[in-house]
């Protein structure tokens, strides 16, 4: 249990302190409890962070919420863990319901017995059932592609037929889809003794290890070309990217992908990293270019259950201390100042041995960034707000 919380608020601290780049592995100072200085003022407008993961509502979530004027959309993923999914969906219908003005939700495929009779008609009755509870949209995650297999073994794909009829339900029923297919190109490259890629296994780290054994058998380029695939087909249904469609290492193919396909939008949670290693001003561009397409999230894990993204079921009735409940609320607040200023102003940035400027996006931008997308690509998650 103490590595577990150990190794997330480390991953946590690796995002944010202010000192370090985004997505360094470096700890804050020893006895740090102070938020670090906002750089630049927070505007007042209202904002949605379009990518969470929630397991409880807890008051720190929501003095940040009050203080940022935000709201938090919750997203259910995982769909092979029955007993996890199925608590994530009730945490997110729950706190959705109760506390409109902070929460929204995203629900999930259950993916057991893809493939199988009757699979479909179950999927759709589940999907039914949560946008009665509220559900605004539903995401697919990489265990499509990088772990559910069918009968002979093979790794199914985005585009396999067996979940046509769930995206046109979801087409009909004017929901929006969360795509998270694949990692960046980097995790195939990590290789293990044995020569193959191990970059999903990390000892000891619940939070990592969480898609099975897989070891790059499926490339890149093949769950990339299997998403394209999967838009083609679906002109009528708005699909949202998660990561940069784990494509920010490259926004020359993010464009043809953008171009390509005007019912795709993407949001920004866990790639500035990426962002801050390409020029400068191909990345505003970018930005520019696509100012009513680009969501802002941060895929930061909330609430008072001591197990991040509910990885651990075992752990769903523990609960944070208080010091550790103020460190996630302290790093919470540094990611957003951070990434607030890095797009907002020209401010120098530490990226490891060097240092970038800031995007300094016009306000518009940042208001269609932080809110006016979300409202138009996730019709509904402005209610209550």
């Amino acid at each position: 249990m103490e590595n577990q919380r150990r190794s997330f608020l480390k991953k946590l601290a690796g995002a944010t302190v202010l000192t370090a780049g985004i997505g360094d592995s470096v700890l804050p100072a020893a006895g740090m409890t102070e938020i670090p200085p906002p750089a630049t003022a927070v505007p007042g407008y209202r904002k949605i962070d379009i990518h969470m993961h929630i397991s409880s509502d807890a008051p720190y979530l929501r003095e940040i919420m009050d203080r940022w004027n935000l709201k938090m959309f919750t997203i259910c993923n995982e769909g092979l863990k029955a007993d996890r999914l199925e608590a994530q969906i009730q945490v997110a219908a729950k706190i959705s319901g109760s506390f409109p003005r902070f929460y929204s939700w995203c629900t999930t495929l259950d993916l057991n017995g893809v493939g199988e009779r009757g699979w479909t008609g179950r999927m759709i009755d589940n999907l039914v059932r949560d946008f009665d509870g509220g559900a605004l949209a539903v995401k697919v995650w990489k265990d499509i592609g990088m772990q559910l297999k069918d009968a002979r073994g093979s790794y199914i794909q985005i585009d396999d037929p067996v979940f046509q009829p769930v995206f046109d339900f979801i087409a009909d029923s004017g929901k929006t889809l969360f795509m998270h297919i694949g990692d960046p190109p980097g995790y195939w490259l990590r290789t293990g003794p044995d020569g193959m890629p191990d970059a999903w296994y990390r000892e000891g780290n619940d939070i990592w290890n969480r898609i099975g054994p897989f070891r790059g058998e499926v490339s890149f380029d093949s769950l990339m070309r299997s998403t394209d695939r999967m838009l083609a087909r679906n002109p009528g249904l708005n699909v949202v990217g998660c990561h940069l469609g784990c494509l920010g290492y490259d926004l020359d193919q993010l464009t043809r992908r953008m171009d390509r396909f005007p019912h795709y939008a993407v949001e920004t949670s866990f790639t500035l990293a990426e962002l801050m290693g390409q020029s400068r001003e191909k990345v505003r561009s970018f930005f520019l270019k696509y100012q009513d397409r680009i969501l802002y999230g941060s895929d930061l894990s909330g609430g008072l259950v001591a197990t991040p993204f509910l990885v651990d079921m075992s752990k769903i009735n523990e609960r944070w201390t208080d010091a550790e409940v103020e460190k996630l609320k302290t790093d919470h607040l540094a990611q957003y100042q951070r990434e607030f200023d890095y797009f907002s102003t020209d401010l120098e940035f530490a990226r490891g041995d060097y240092t970038v400027r800031g995007l300094a996006l016009p306000e518009p931008v940042l208001r269609n960034l932080y809110f006016e997308n979300a409202a138009n690509w996730v019709p509904g998650v402005e209610r209550g707000f």
